[in-house]
């Protein structure tokens, strides 16, 4: 039961990074993932070589989903600017 509270948890993280990234600026993006970083060298320092491999590969799993979605995030908001950008264009030429 241990293991499907942790994924749960995580959806949750993933969820809630998810939603502020499309509302903060887009900075914000970059600190989730700075934090995450150096949580996960703190555990692999202090945990004294006890599975490094296995907290390596959590690692690199999770800087990759939180990336994703701060990249997804800003490449959603350049779509809608563009979209912005082309209602108005059209309104000028009419």
């Amino acid at each position: 039961m241990s293991e499907f509270m942790g994924v749960f948890y995580g959806c949750l993280v993933a969820g809630g990074l998810y939603l502020l990234d499309r509302f903060l600026p887009k900075w914000f993006g970059a600190l989730p993932g700075i934090a995450y970083f150096i949580f996960m060298i703190w555990l692999m320092i202090y945990k004294n070589g006890h599975n490094i491999l296995g907290l390596f590969t959590v690692l690199i799993v999770g800087e990759a989903i939180i990336n994703s979605i701060w990249i997804e995030s800003i490449e959603s908001r350049k779509k809608k600017t563009q979209k912005e950008l082309d209602k108005m264009k059209a309104k000028d030429l009419s």
